[in-house]
């Protein structure tokens, strides 16, 4: 698109991959009819049982042909995308069957009260995040002046992922802790994704979002690191030691840097074979690992060396070892294996030749 709208917090500039509509008078923000200004996003029917309204005391800040509220939308894979910019206080909520997605939702402007169908009130700034199901009597109650970032993840989309995390079947849909802190520790990793994710649909040349592969890697490691970094109550089988942990992605990776131990490896080859972006590549490797690519590369060589000496006639040098692993330094081949093993590889040949 060719207008922008500047923002703050993890949106920055909308436009580019972004559909807006700016809406100027209640009866279109109330009615819903600005959703075809939208097209081709969220154009699913049930989309039409989030409804909004302005609050009572606000309705009267309003002047004719001020913006209302801002309304942008984007795709990710299987991710719907809004961006919502309210200047008044504002109401959204869920009517007739609701729907059964999830949705993440970072605010970056104002704060947001949120009530589900357990009638708890939370209340959400930029500092907390909320994940949420479509039930109807959802609320959303914001102030003024407020922004807020939701991602809608299909419930099938998470419960296939879910599944796949658990190495099996799951008995009933996944339901999470609502309000988490973005800070957390082990938080961090989904916030960073959610930013990436913005950058990647507002730049002008998308890498990670720029092929079908690399789009459905990014989608496999945002919807892993929220199910393993926000409570849920499969937390515990998740954790759980011997659960599948590792995405698709980071599996063909490993295989491809295991296969080619004794080669030169490139960073864009191994993205290349787990059909991601590099820069997914390394967010795989540091959420699920928590190492990056090239040191999962150095350890990958210093296991193949082993298992050469092992298997070895004995014939062979540590200068040979070295270079047939691409260390082109044998002082330091030797320096790193004996920090990977507890022994340097010269006091494991002479083991051997007794």
């Amino acid at each position: 698109m060719d207008r922008e709208r500047k923002t703050t917090g993890p949106v920055g500039v909308l436009g580019r991959g972004f559909k807006i509509a700016e809406i100027r008078d209640l009866q279109t923000l109330e009615g819903g009819t600005y959703w075809p200004e939208l097209h081709p996003y969220f154009i699913r029917p049930d989309y039409q049982r989030l409804r909004y309204s302005i609050r009572g005391k606000a309705r009267g800040k309003h002047a004719s042909g001020d913006t209302l509220s801002v309304r942008a939308a984007s795709k990710a894979g299987e991710l719907d995308v809004a961006f919502i910019a309210d200047r008044l206080a504002a109401t959204m909520f869920i009517v007739d069957a609701g729907l059964p997605d999830y949705c993440l939702t970072w605010v970056s402007e104002g704060q947001l009260a949120f009530s589900g169908p357990i009638k708890s009130s939370l209340l959400i700034d930029k500092d907390v995040g909320l994940i949420y199901r479509g039930h109807p009597d959802t609320a959303l109650v914001a102030t003024d002046a407020h922004e807020r970032l939701a991602i809608w993840i299909p419930r099938a989309s998470l419960t296939q992922r879910l599944v796949a995390l658990l190495d099996g079947p799951v008995a009933a849909d996944a339901e999470f802790q609502p309000a988490f802190d973005w800070n957390g520790q082990h938080v961090r990793a989904l916030r960073h994704l959610v930013e990436l994710l913005m950058l990647e649909l507002q730049a002008p040349a998308q890498s990670i979002l720029g092929s079908e592969a690399a789009t459905r890697s990014f989608v496999d490691l945002l919807i892993y690191t929220l199910l393993r970094s926000v409570p849920n109550t499969y937390s515990e089988r998740i954790d759980r030691p011997g659960a599948s942990a590792a995405p698709g992605t980071l599996r063909r990776a490993e295989t491809y840097i295991r296969s080619h131990a004794e080669e030169p490896i490139a960073l864009h080859e191994v993205a290349a074979a787990a059909g991601c972006s590099v820069r997914t590549l390394q967010l795989v490797f540091r959420s699920f690992k928590e190492t990056t690519p090239l040191l999962f590369i150095r350890q990958s060589r210093l296991e193949a060396a082993r298992d050469a000496i092992r298997s070895s006639d004995c014939g062979i040098t540590v200068t040979e070892l070295a270079l047939r692993f691409g260390f082109a330094n044998p002082g330091r081949f030797t320096r790193l294996y004996r920090n990977a093993f507890g022994e340097s590889p010269a006091d494991v040949m002479r083991r051997r030749r007794t």
